[in-house]
């Protein structure tokens, strides 16, 4: 099983994430093609399909959805048509007997439980334990929050949030100083892109639109381009090179985005939707970052077993 714990800041949108994760497997199971099929666990099923219903009729997580989702464990086929993308289990397109279980888990806010990690405790029971064990890390960024690089040293709207993260990777590495799993791969995800401000890209000199995810390497640089000013002691632990354990894989980047559009007077905005593939309707989100991130998992869950 692929451990995937999911972190975040304070309504950097992590539930609506896990929300439309579901979202694109759901619409993609129900395309005529019929690639990609699922099975989620019987325990995550009530909790994800209200989350679902949710988005799906336009409103995003209220307080007792985020209070009351804390993973999604799915089951994925592994395909066999040689493009390592995946297909549904047990079908003429699956690899009989081949599949892989994602687990992604909500641990919390790392707000709540940075101070712990600050003053040496490694929270090794309670929710905070999937984090440490996990085996990819999946970092969400608020792209609202990022800022263009500055020439005064004032701390940037992200400071408190990279400094976070940087003590989570210390309390993951005291935690598996003597054991656990050898390798923690970061994934980072740039949430809420589309309200990224156009004054920080044209700072950092990139275009509006992220290149394709089959280009890893120029997609990176623009990520980074982004993320140095704002997360630059994240950037640099991933950057470190030694003996210690476990291992920071090369980090990947994906670009996540749902539309919006003004609710009723003095009401909190609401998902835009759209036609989706099936007949029906669906969140206007960028289902292929989606898809994309869930290849990429897969491709992880593979070396992982190797």
């Amino acid at each position: 099983m692929l451990l995937v714990a999911i972190v975040g800041d304070r309504d950097s949108g992590k539930t609506t994430f896990l929300g439309l994760l579901y979202a694109a497997l759901v619409s993609s199971g129900s395309d005529k093609e019929d690639d990609l099929r699922f099975h989620v666990a019987y325990e995550s099923l009530d909790e994800i399909t209200a989350l679902y219903q949710r988005l799906m009729s336009g409103g995003f997580p209220d307080s007792a959805t985020k209070e009351g989702i804390h993973e999604l464990r799915v089951e994925l086929g592994a395909g066999s048509s040689g493009h390592g993308f995946l297909s549904r289990l047990g079908s003429r397109k699956g690899a009989a007997g081949a599949s892989t279980t994602i687990r992604f888990t909500l641990p919390g806010n790392l707000d709540e439980a940075a101070q712990g990690f600050d003053q040496g405790s490694t929270f090794g029971t309670g929710p905070w334990r999937d984090a440490l064990d996990a085996d990819v890390l999946l970092l969400l960024a608020d792209s609202t929050k990022l800022a263009p690089k500055a020439e005064d040293p004032e701390p940037g709207p992200m400071a408190t949030y990279d400094g976070q993260i940087d003590s989570l990777f210390t309390a993951i590495r005291r935690w598996r100083a003597r054991g656990g799993r050898d390798v923690v791969h970061p994934v980072f995800v740039l949430s809420k892109f589309d309200s990224v401000a156009p004054a920080v890209l044209s700072a950092a000199e990139l275009e509006p639109t992220p290149p394709d995810a089959s280009k890893p390497s120029p997609r990176a640089a623009y990520a980074k381009a982004l993320l140095d000013p704002n997360l630059p002691r994240t950037l640099a632990t991933l950057r470190e090179t030694g003996k210690a354990r476990p291992r920071l894989a090369e980090a990947r980047f994906f670009f996540s985005s749902v539309h919006t559009k003004a609710g009723a007077p003095g009401q909190p905005a609401k998902v835009k939707l759209r036609g989706g593939g099936h007949g029906g309707w669906e969140p206007d989100y960028s289902k292929d970052e989606y898809l994309a991130l869930l290849e990429r998992l897969a491709e992880i869950a593979a070396e992982t077993k190797a």
